[in-house]
């Protein structure tokens, strides 16, 4: 449309306004949390003369010329405690034996070791979370000065497992199956001293939205529903999981299916040089759109989101579902399109399960992550010599992935852990333990990543 204009008028304008989001001096905000070192550059006393009248130079100011970080290798300092000791003299004058008071000191982590709480805990960190196994730190730890062996870092674990670490993961344990959505999964393991080729970790974790989420690791030699069973006893909250029939033994749990690995068998069915329309594309589609209406919904309340699905998300269950029906017989039941259209069948009450409550997810692919931890380290430690060593890397997975739940840098909660657990006279006490997971005040100010910390300031 075009604006007529009269003669004596001036010229219309538009007027645009917009709002510019103001730069974030991200850079500035990371370096402000390292110690700082001011490096000088002055002019030496030779060049403090001008060049043309020979007068000395007078210094007019100074100003910071960039920032950078500098990296500093690792190294060892020996700490001597020394215990200091009192005497009352006027007790002494009245009794035949003198009054000596001494100052506590705290207990090391492992009595006459070289593994103090830092070493211990650096070498837990180097091995689970960046997957470096014992053979390996061996070399670095010597390059340090440090006459150790891999054996010792492997009897370090296995030790402050047994005398700090169970009690904390007993009660990890304890608080999880009080929640009311779970994830489960689980891979199999290689054990020397076992009988059978295989055995199993399973992992146990918290849903997307529980206030103290937990990531739970379990070793056993089978792969059972009496496995399942003896871990979640009478669970009767809602357990996310794959179709294995282990899970289906549970005798009060509500189990919800992962759509996820409904989409990927379809997905899997589609052949490589189809183009054009294809009933396996038509089923990854369906589920596409169950994904990506979950995605718009996110932000929502719980019941909100119930009210959603109840509107959108169940038609086009049904429709799914009746499309699966009418084209089964359209298939070769052993092809990989006959086995994904019989999988979402077979189960299609549990996939429709994650209608029943706003909190439930579409897919499991919160244990899939915490399984997948697993198995990278796996493929850099091969195997463990003994069940006991396979129970412990449960129980210290567990700590690091709950600690990185809840925001933690996973080093610094397992040497606060060594620092303190040690010194605790009764560790079977729930209520003094408890004080040390990782959601509470204290540790969440103790251990915070610096990312966090960034946040915080």
């Amino acid at each position: 449309m075009k604006t007529e204009i009269f003669p004596g008028e001036e010229s219309p304008e538009d007027i645009i306004t917009y709002k510019r989001r103001k730069h974030k001096a991200k850079r500035q905000d990371v370096l402000a949390v390292f110690p700082s070192e001011e490096v000088h550059h002055e002019l030496s006393e030779k060049e403090q003369y001008c060049s043309d009248c020979h007068e000395k130079l007078k210094e007019i100011g100074s100003w910071p010329a960039r920032k950078e970080l500098v990296f500093i290798p690792a190294q060892l300092k020996r700490l001597d405690h020394i215990q200091h000791a009192y005497k009352c003299e006027h007790c002494s004058l009245n009794s035949e034996t003198d009054k000596i008071i001494k100052a506590p000191v705290p207990k090391a982590a492992l009595a006459h070791s070289y593994g103090s709480s830092s070493i211990i805990a650096h070498t837990i960190y180097q091995k689970y979370e960046l997957k470096v196994p014992a053979y390996r730190q061996e070399n670095d730890w010597q390059k340090l000065g440090l006459p150790i062996h891999r054996q010792d870092l492997i009897n370090w674990h296995m030790k402050v497992t047994d005398y700090c670490f169970k009690p904390v993961y007993s009660l990890l344990k304890e608080i999880l199956l009080t929640q009311a959505v779970l994830h489960a999964d689980e891979t199999s393991y290689r054990v020397l001293e076992s009988d059978t080729q295989k055995t199993y970790y399973w992992t146990f974790l918290s849903g997307k939205q529980e206030k103290k989420p937990i990531t739970f690791y379990h070793h056993d030699p089978h792969r059972s529903s009496q496995v399942a069973t003896d871990f979640l006893g009478n669970y009767s909250g809602y357990l996310h999981c794959d179709m294995w029939q282990a899970y289906k033994q549970l005798p009060e749990a509500t189990l919800v299916g992962c759509w996820a690995h409904v989409r990927r068998k379809f997905k899997e069915a589609v052949p490589p040089t189809t183009k054009g329309k294809s009933l396996s594309k038509q089923g990854v589609h369906y589920c596409n759109q169950m994904f990506t209406l979950e995605k718009s919904w996110e932000n929502l309340s719980n019941e909100e989101r119930h009210q959603k699905r109840q509107e959108k998300l169940k038609p086009l269950f049904d429709e799914f579902f009746k499309w699966c029906r009418t084209n089964q017989p359209l298939v070769l039941p052993g092809s990989k399109l006959g086995r994904a259209i019989a999988y979402a069948l077979n189960h299609e009450d549990t996939f429709k399960n994650v209608l029943l409550d706003g909190k439930l997810v579409l897919s499991n692919n919160l244990a899939e992550q915490a399984i997948k931890t697993l198995v990278i380290g796996r493929k850099n430690w091969l195997f463990s010599q003994s069940f006991e060593g396979a129970q412990s890397s449960a129980i210290i997975l567990s700590l690091i992935e709950t600690a990185k739940r809840n925001n933690l840098d996973p080093e610094k909660y397992i040497e606060y852990l060594l620092d303190k657990l040690p010194n605790e006279e009764n560790l079977t006490d729930q209520e003094h333990l408890s004080a040390y997971l990782p959601w509470t005040k204290e540790v969440q100010e103790k251990c915070k990543t610096r990312i966090e910390q960034r946040k915080a300031a």
